[in-house]
C-alpha cells in the first residue's frame, strides 16, 4: 500500500515499485563480477521497444549468479 501525497491524487509507493509498463529488455555485460548470463541492467517502458522509459534497474554482482546490489533511477 502506498503512502498518501497531498500534493499529487498517485500514492508514493515505497521500494523498488515499477510503473506501469508493457516492454521489459535487460543488458548482459558479462564483465567485473558479473557472469555472461547475468543480467546488469534491466530497463521498463510504457508504448513498446521504442516507448518511454519508466525505470530502470541496474544490477551489481559479488560474484557470477550473485547479486549483491540493485539500485532503481
Amino acid at each position: 500500500m502506498g503512502i498518501p501525497n497531498r500534493y499529487n491524487a498517485q500514492p508514493v509507493l515505497e521500494g523498488l515499485s515499477i510503473p506501469e509498463h508493457d516492454y521489459i529488455s535487460m543488458t548482459y555485460a558479462g564483465t567485473g563480477s558479473a557472469g555472461a548470463d547475468d543480467p546488469t541492467t534491466i530497463t521498463y517502458k510504457y508504448g513498446g521497444s521504442s516507448g518511454t522509459t519508466v525505470a530502470t534497474l541496474t544490477l551489481a554482482y559479488a560474484a557470477a549468479g550473485r547479486v549483491s546490489s540493485i539500485t532503481r533511477s
